[in-house]
């Protein structure tokens, strides 16, 4: 049988621009589950490199409101899974930081999370969720009313387990 090795590769990161969204929630961590497609936003595959996606670049950036609430160093993870490069740093939102990304991203550009972002399949623990809650209430002030209601109508519909 042939071992195939796959080239992982990681966009340049920083404590502002951090790996986010459903990038973040294919790294592994013990806290939480994740989407685990790792390979899908990591492995290169010929000359198409994966897609990442980072706060203030691919998204928008949380920082003003979040600050670095759930910001890690994730290289020794990434390295366990079979990165090569030799980095000092690279940082990744936790799983709950990912998920407030995403929400506020798709909210302020009019898109749907009532279908596209559901809590069961990443966090399904009730106090998993109020913990997510409870970060992503400290966006409400980047927030117009409408937005915020968004937000609050998901929060009753995902508070529902599956």
């Amino acid at each position: 049988m042939e071992i195939i090795e796959h080239k992982i590769m990681v966009m340049d990161t920083s404590q502002e621009n951090y790996l986010t969204g459903i990038t973040a929630l294919n790294i592994p961590i013990d806290e939480c589950t994740g989407d685990w497609h790792f390979s899908a936003c990591f492995v290169v595959r010929g000359d198409a490199k994966p897609p990442q996606q980072r706060a203030g670049i691919e998204l928008l950036s949380t920082s003003k409101w979040l600050g670095r609430k759930g910001i890690y160093d994730c290289y020794s993870v990434l390295v366990e899974h079979g990165l090569k490069e030799k980095v000092r740093h690279i940082y990744a939102a936790d799983h709950y930081r990912a998920i407030a990304d995403m929400v506020y991203y798709k909210v302020k550009n009019g898109r749907s999370i009532n279908r596209t972002i559901s809590l069961n399949d990443w966090l399904p623990e009730p106090h998993e969720k109020e913990r997510l809650y409870q970060m992503i209430d400290l966006l409400k002030p980047a927030m117009n009313n409408e937005e915020w209601g968004i937000i609050e109508k998901w929060k009753q519909l995902t508070a529902i387990p599956d």
